[in-house]
This record gives structure tokens, sequence and C-alpha cells, in this order.
């Protein structure tokens, strides 16, 4: 979560009796008589990162065999496209289906209500974890390679012979082979005294020689981008195409048939995990709730905090060939809502509460 987006709102009126409403008319925040917050539904972000290689003949391709020794040296200028990664990853977004306004009874302690610029309800009477912030993903331009004509000398220059030339380039590519070979051995009349400064030097010898060898092996240039799909999924869902991928084009819009299909399947575990109302006046009445267990009878409208219990999905990105990526999440709006009694927070006690903003689940209840 970046800094600064939190919106804490200290009260001037306390927890004690929660008129918790579900409103149509809304802005997150502070209002007259407490606090309206969302409660997130779960979209799911597909990163795709694509790697675009151009290759451009070098200039002495056709010497390539003749001088050097290397064959299948292509001479036709060639772009073309692979998909490198796929990544998933969720993220919460206000839900206006899931407003509530909480409405405090006066002279009681001021409790701690924090909200994200959304709106979204992150905690009461505490802070919450300090959620790691998204990675920008940036496309990765390519270095700059050195010129070959940098490293030529006089006579390469001079000649007009295209023959000539590539006779000549050889020729340094094998003595700067040798020379390095030399230095390698430490057995070259010009020693560096120390091991940083040979590194320099092999490194010196090494980006002359690549320069010289693109003139016949030719140039590649690669370059990747990130395209970020999101899927706010309200049931699952099957074979739904993202995009498509072509090898000659990259990612293309869904509607393009130029391209293969990306799909991608979220399918929900139906199986809610149902939690017992947590009620401060049932205490030792029951067996020991656990908050992924849920009550055989969801209680009606109660005073509290309203809290989504989540339900997993699985999900998985996939081509017609191969699986690109899967995982399994849970999904905020594939499951129901349930109410954290007011009865925790009175006049003696100001029980931390803090929510997940992916989900709306409980993370955590300390009295």
């Amino acid at each position: 979560m970046k800094k600064g987006a939190l919106l804490t709102l200290l009260l001037l009126s306390g927890l004690t009796s929660v008129a918790q409403t579900e409103i149509t008319d809304y802005t997150p925040g502070v209002s007259t008589e407490g606090a309206v917050y969302f409660l997130p539904k779960t979209a799911i972000n597909i990163s795709i990162t694509v790697e675009k290689s151009t290759y451009i003949p070098g200039e002495l391709c056709q010497y390539a065999e003749r001088y050097l020794r290397i064959s299948n040296i292509s001479k036709v200028e060639d772009m073309h496209y692979n998909l490198k990664q796929v990544t998933l990853a969720s993220q919460g977004l206000p839900d206006a289906t899931k407003a509530y306004h909480i409405k405090f009874a006066p002279n009681t302690i001021a409790p701690l209500v924090t909200l994200d610029e959304s709106g979204l309800l992150l905690a009461v009477n505490t802070t919450p974890d300090e959620q790691a912030a998204a990675p920008v993903t940036t496309p990765q331009k390519a270095s700059a390679l050195a010129n070959p004509r940098d490293f030529m000398t006089e006579e390469m220059l001079m000649t007009g012979s295209k023959a000539k030339l590539a006779e000549l380039v050889a020729k340094e590519i094998y003595n700067i082979r040798e020379s390095r070979s030399l230095f390698m051995k430490g057995q070259n009349e010009n020693m560096p005294k120390d091991g940083e400064a040979l590194r320099i030097i092999l490194d010196g010898l090494q980006q002359q020689e690549d320069a010289l060898l693109r003139l016949f092996t030719g140039t590649t240039i690669t370059e990747l981008s990130t395209q970020t799909y999101q899927v706010i999924p309200e049931s699952s869902v099957d074979r739904v195409v993202l995009g498509r991928f072509s090898r000659k084009l990259g990612l293309l819009h869904p509607d393009d048939l130029a391209g293969t299909p990306i799909y991608i399947d979220i399918k929900g575990h139906d199986n809610v995990a149902e939690v017992p109302v947590v009620d401060e006046t049932q205490k030792g009445k029951s067996k020991k709730g656990n908050l992924n267990k849920a009550p055989k009878e969801k209680k009606s409208k109660q005073d509290g905090i309203v809290y989504n219990i989540p339900d997993k999905a699985d999900v998985k990105v996939y081509t017609n060939s191969e699986v690109l990526t899967e995982d399994t999440y849970p999904i905020a709006q594939f499951g129901n809502t349930e109410t954290l009694s007011s009865t925790f927070f009175t006049k003696k006690k100001a029980t931390k509460v803090t929510l997940s903003p992916i989900t709306g689940a409980l993370l955590k209840v300390e009295e």
C-alpha cells in the first residue's frame, strides 16, 4: 500500500452501540454520526511479459563461413516475439454493493478507524500492517551496443572492397583472441600488476571482439514489455479469452484472430468457510470458535463491523498447448459477509481489528 494512502479517523464517539446499515448514498470517511466504509471485491491481475527480438544481418554476413567458419548465418532481417513470463496477483477494489455506515454511541471511548484512500476498511483501534506496493513493470530498453567501426584500423576503414574488409576484420578478431589467451595464461609481455586491471583489459578485448564479430553474425536486439489484464469475476469463468499472441505481432486484442488465444479459468471451490458470529456474550457457551468455521444459520442484521468471508478459487492462464501459470486465491465476492459483534467494542475495552485490503476478511481480532 502506498505510504500516505491511509485515512485514519479519530471519531468523537464510541463503538459501544453500532448501528450497522448498508447504504446506497455514500462518501467514505467520517459522517455526522459515524463512519462510512467499503468492503472490497477481489480482482485478479494477470501480467504477461513479452520479449521482442529484432535480428539485423551483419554487413559481412556472406563472408562468415569463408573467414570465420561460422555457418547458417541468416542474411534476412527478422522480428519475432516470445512469451517470457506470466504472473498472477490479487487486488482489492471498493465494492459499491458493500458500503456500510457505522453509527457510534455517544459518551464512549473514541475508536480509531483506518480506511485506505479508496474507502476500504482496514482496521479499527489499531494500525494495519504495511502493505508492500505492487512492483511497477516498465519496458526494458536494450543496452547500447558498441559500434564496430570504433575498433577498425585505418586500413579497414579505407578499403573499398567488402571481401578485403571481411579478410582484415577476421584477422583482427583472431589477433584479439590470441592476445586475450596470452593475458589469461599470464604470458603477455605487458601483464598488469593486479587482478582488477587484468579484468578491465579482458573486458575491453571481449567488447572489441563482440563488436567486430557482429559484422559477420549480425545483431539481435531484445526488448521486454509487460501488459497487465484485470479480471473481476462475479462467478466461476471458463476459457475466457484474455488476449491473443502472435510470434510476428506480439500481444493482440482478444478479437484479433491473427493471434492464438490466451485463456483464463477461475473456478470457485464453492466451499465458503462459514464462521460463527463473533459475539462476546456467547463466550463459554459453545465450543471454541474457529474463524474459518461458520454457523449453521446466518444471523439476521445486527450491530457490529461487517466483514467478508471469501471463498477460494483456482486461477489458471493457458493456451491451447501449455499452461502458462496457475494458483489459488481467496475471492471476496465468491463468499458472503458476517458481522463482528458490537459487544467487542464497549467502554471497558477497545478491541483491535485488522481486515484484509484484498478480501475484506478478518486478519486479526485482539482484545
